[in-house]
């Protein structure tokens, strides 16, 4: 058991010491917010509120040479419509599958292009009076985004970002967009377990003994 802990303290120190190297710590996430727009036909509407605050979750892990994949989740707020007697109120989100790729432009700067499906489910709801309804209807859509990123640090990096895809609903379509700015944290799983190895009292730092002989730990 104790050869074992010694061979797991050298495998994380290891991993852990590469992962001053991007492509060694291959899991990402990337949280955002912004605003948003729905391409609304607002016609014979006498109040039309098309943008409102987005939200956006990525996860991504990275296989190398610029490429991911990602999973990822935009909530677009609520967008309303009214013509003085009906007043609709519609509400997208989509969870997203995608590839991305990251272009370098420098050591600090890059750009992020991302293609994929999008699962978007669109919410309506309508009010007449003193009748309310609510109705939903989800569709598969491609979705597209492209963001700037700058490192602040080796693994944080600030994102720029604008991303479209398509709400649909009774036949009516609308192109959404969500310009957002936010963080990704590179999580790799060498220092996370690393950690967890820690605080359970598997792998501890080496202990060192001085002039004295008195021990101490670096």
């Amino acid at each position: 058991m104790k050869k074992q802990a010694i061979l797991l303290a050298a495998l994380f120190g290891a991993a852990t010491a590469q992962a001053q190297v991007q492509a060694s710590e291959p899991v990402y996430i990337t949280v955002a917010g912004g605003t948003s727009h729905l391409n609304l036909d607002c016609a014979g509407a006498t109040t039309c509120d098309s943008g409102d605050t987005g939200l956006k979750l990525v996860g991504g892990y990275q296989f190398g040479n610029g490429f991911s994949l990602e999973l990822g989740y935009f909530s677009y707020g609520k967008f309303r419509a009214a013509d003085g007697t009906l007043g609709l109120t519609v509400k997208p989100t989509a969870f997203t599958l995608g590839r991305a790729y990251a272009l370098p432009l420098g050591a600090d700067w890059g750009v992020n292009l991302r293609l994929g499906v999008a699962h978007v489910k669109t919410k309506v709801s309508a009010v007449s009076g003193t009748l309310t309804g609510n109705a939903n209807e989800s569709k598969a859509k491609v979705y597209a985004g492209a963001g700037i990123t700058y490192a602040i640090s080796k693994t944080v990096k600030l994102e720029l970002g604008a991303d479209s895809t398509e709400a649909e609903f009774a036949g009516e379509k609308g192109t959404i967009r969500q310009f957002s700015l936010g963080a990704r944290e590179v999580a790799g799983t060498a220092g996370a377990a690393a950690h967890f190895l820690d605080q359970r009292g598997v792998v501890h730092a080496p202990e060192c003994r001085n002039d004295k002989g008195r021990t101490r730990r670096p």
